[in-house]
């Protein structure tokens, strides 16, 4: 084998190693790019879904009169709100303690007072 052909056929692994390192490189920055796409729709998914949720629940507050308080514990508790009568009263349960039926009909029997 010639000087020349080994110059050449070395040249020829380099260029193909480094087609190879940059197609891989491509490929990897093409993955990252689907990857953020996907996330950014499901932000934009997830802020879309939580002002519906936020709509939602302006108008339960609208028709009930009732204000919860969203933070997550064993407690169900919020406001009930009579604008006519300007009163604000506070109303807590312990989920523990009071089935669904006796919590629903204390917080209607809190309403209708």
């Amino acid at each position: 084998m010639s000087y020349g052909t080994l110059v050449v056929l070395v040249t020829d692994i380099i260029l193909f190693s480094i087609y190879t390192i940059i197609s891989d490189k491509i490929n990897d920055l093409e993955k990252q790019r689907v990857s953020l796409e996907e996330r950014e729709q499901n932000l934009k998914k997830a802020d879309k879904d939580e002002f519906r949720e936020q709509r939602m629940l302006s108008m339960y507050a609208s028709v009930t009169n009732i204000i919860p308080n969203m933070d997550v514990g064993t407690k169900i508790s919020g406001h009930i709100v009579e604008r006519e009568k300007k009163t604000v009263e506070m109303f807590e349960f312990e989920t523990t303690n009071s089935s669904s039926i006796e919590m629903c009909n204390n917080l209607w029997k809190k309403i209708n007072s």
